[in-house]
């Protein structure tokens, strides 16, 4: 079995619990509104049968999810988790319906991340999305060029030491709570050593991967090989030696996690470092064609490029926003809510080519929405460089 489907079996076991957790704790409460808990079991319902599968998930109803909490999670739990696992004996409540200690150890065990949850519970997609929002008010009150200069900062540079970061802001140093120190981050600790995504550069997570072997994979590029392996030494000095296990594995340079190293919080990672990096490659890929013009964030980042291109071709004008959503069920949703665009020019969702299977069924969502246009990063840059030519 390969590092990515074990990860992948991970993800479906811990999902499943996370789902188990959250519904005991609705199940116990009998304080709150009648019918928003209802609403609560149906959505954590919803949670544990996408874990299962659609083989599977007809024999989760809510009758076993009951049933389950009470007596043990063995029927909860999806195919993929071992014949006896000590999981499958673990109760959640108690049989006058209170809540067991194990629910908050398995919280803190085996929650997935926020992103993950956000495919499924509406609610964090809109917790998501109100922290985005926060995070860009933040920044938006700032004139054009230091906002430019913060946005790219965000994007180039997610992880570093204090001093150095210090120097790259400058004056805008301490003006804004984006980053957190490393040293907080036990999900990251690879014996004390911390690692970067060769493709983000934010640290990669490192979990036990039994028999004293350890998986080192950064949660946004994993499906693009950014993944490693690495065996803890005893008595060993310096960083631990990763060996690559993906096509996108490159060299990494790791830094100890005792250090005076911060990195920007996880919601911005999300919603800043990883559209910033596509936008900023895009840019880049583009910049100094003849006849095109790339301006970044346009009219206070009503969106992220505007291209123009003028004589002696053909003039032309794309508008681009990018997108790093893991859901794109979400990513509509939040799309779909937004007022029709009455410009001429549609606006042109870019998403990361790594999801570019994925893509036809946002476009099909997006598909009553002619002032909306979805394609991938790479894919944009080079309808952009063969319309340049001539080509289309």
């Amino acid at each position: 079995m390969g590092l990515v489907e074990r990860n992948t079996l991970r993800w479906r076991r811990d999902l499943a619990l996370t789902a188990c957790c959250a519904a005991a704790v609705a199940e116990a409460d009998r304080t709150g509104d009648p019918g928003q808990r209802a609403a609560r079991l149906i959505d954590c319902l919803g949670v544990l049968r996408s874990a299962h599968g659609a083989g599977a998930a007809a024999a989760v109803d809510m009758r076993a999810l009951r049933r389950g909490l009470r007596h043990g999670l063995a029927p909860l739990l999806p195919a993929c988790c071992e014949d006896g696992d000590p999981l499958g004996e673990v109760k959640l409540l108690d049989q006058d319906g209170l809540l067991c200690d194990a629910v908050e150890d398995l919280g803190r065990e085996h929650l997935v991340p926020q992103q993950a949850l956000m495919e499924y519970w509406p609610w964090a997609r809109l917790r998501a999305e109100q922290e985005e929002q926060q995070l860009y008010a933040e920044i938006r009150r700032l004139p054009p060029d230091d906002y430019a200069k913060v946005r790219e900062l965000l994007a180039s540079d997610p992880v570093a030491e204090q001093g150095v970061l210090w120097e790259k802001w400058d004056g805008l140093w301490g003006r804004f709570g984006f980053f957190e120190p490393v040293s907080s981050w036990p999900w990251c600790n690879a014996a004390g050593w911390c690692f970067p995504c060769p493709a983000c550069a934010w640290p990669m997570r490192a979990q036990p991967a039994g028999q004293g072997v350890f998986a080192v994979a950064c949660d946004a590029h994993l499906l693009e090989g950014v993944q490693y392996t690495y065996r803890q030494v005893r008595g060993g000095s310096g960083p631990p030696v990763l060996e690559g296990g993906g096509g996108s594995a490159r060299r990494v340079e790791g830094f100890p996690t005792a250090g005076d190293y911060l990195a920007v919080s996880r919601t911005v990672w999300r919603y800043m470092t990883l559209p910033g990096r596509m936008e900023f490659a895009i840019r880049d890929a583009l910049t100094g064609i003849a006849g095109l013009d790339v301006l970044m964030y346009p009219g206070g980042d009503r969106y992220d490029l505007r291209i123009t291109a003028a004589e002696p071709l053909v003039a032309r004008q794309w508008r681009v926003d990018a997108k790093a959503w893991r859901s794109f069920g979400a990513l509509a949703d939040a799309l779909l809510e937004r007022p029709v665009l009455g410009a001429a020019v549609p606006l042109t969702i870019v998403v990361p080519h790594r999801q570019r299977s994925d893509l036809p069924l946002l476009q099909a969502r997006l598909a009553g929405r002619p002032d909306l246009e979805v394609t991938t990063d790479k894919d944009f840059v080079a309808k952009v460089l063969r319309w340049c030519r001539g080509e289309s």
